[in-house]
């Protein structure tokens, strides 16, 4: 009824498993490689981002130095009691938050007409024991209010 050799199946399609036995290997190999590649990209984007927090820390550290100094003088330049005082000096900070930052300040008295207007000039810098420091500029111009 059917002829015998219609429906046999020829060796040549079915695949040998004798030249199959390097391709697992190959595919090992190549999934290792490409799972260090993605393992050091991430480690690498992990110090670049926890490096950038630190910039950013200290950054807001020496602005926060800057500005200290600045209210520091404005409060010396019109106090609520006392005689007023604008000078040069600095402050070297010893609390938490700012310890191991200083403040540069310089404050001077510009008479117009019969006032005296204010300029003072702070420089925060903060380097807190990092390899890196980072410094702010504040400048501030006071009026007498009349």
């Amino acid at each position: 009824m059917f002829p015998s050799n219609h429906f046999k199946f020829s060796n040549h399609l079915a695949p040998n498993p004798k030249y199959q036995r390097g391709i697992s290997l190959a595919m090992l190999l190549f999934i290792i490689v490409i799972l260090g590649l993605l393992a050091a990209t991430l480690v690498s984007l992990n110090s670049l981002s926890t490096q950038a927090n630190a910039h950013q820390v200290i950054s807001t550290r020496a602005f926060l130095a800057a500005k200290s100094g600045a209210d520091y003088m404005a409060m010396r330049v019109f106090p609520q009691s006392g005689a007023s005082s604008c000078g040069n000096t600095t402050l070297n900070f010893t609390t938490n938050g700012l310890n191991g930052c200083s403040a540069s300040i310089t404050c001077t008295a510009i008479p117009v007409g019969s006032n005296n207007y204010y300029q003072i000039l702070s420089n925060g810098v903060c380097n807190a024991g990092q390899t890196f420091q980072a410094s702010r500029t504040i400048e501030m111009r006071l009026k007498p209010i009349r």
